[in-house]
């Protein structure tokens, strides 16, 4: 169990991670994509369709993934065309990645066994 101070410690340096990566390039360009998407009705509705149906489909396991992906794209191929929603995709992508970033030099450092999930 950490001590008041070693929680409070780890609270400031959580406190600096969160400021950076708000200040971050990636957090900047996303909430800028963001931003531009809620300019026009219905649009950040419809993106969140497809990323809650891509999600789906990364996680199904499904046996039919190629004719699914071909599906899921040949549905929101309109959407995909629009350069605010490239943006913000792509904006996003780059987020995650800082994210998965973060969490990898965390775990690494912290000689967190994971060859569990390789198996």
């Amino acid at each position: 169990m950490l001590t008041d101070e070693k929680n409070e410690r780890l609270n400031t340096a959580l406190g600096q991670l969160v400021t950076e990566m708000k200040n971050s390039e990636e957090y900047v360009r996303f909430k800028r994509a963001e931003a531009k998407v809620a300019e026009f009705s219905g649009l950040q509705q419809r993106i969140n369709e497809f990323r809650s149906n891509w999600y789906a489909l990364q996680n199904s396991g499904t046996p039919q993934l190629f004719e699914q992906i071909d599906s899921v794209e040949e549905r929101y191929a309109d959407l995909r065309e629009n350069p605010y929603v490239q943006e913000f995709l792509a904006a996003e992508l780059a987020l995650c990645r800082m994210f998965q970033q973060v969490n990898w030099t965390i775990m690494q450092n912290l000689d967190f066994d994971t060859g569990f999930l390789h198996s």
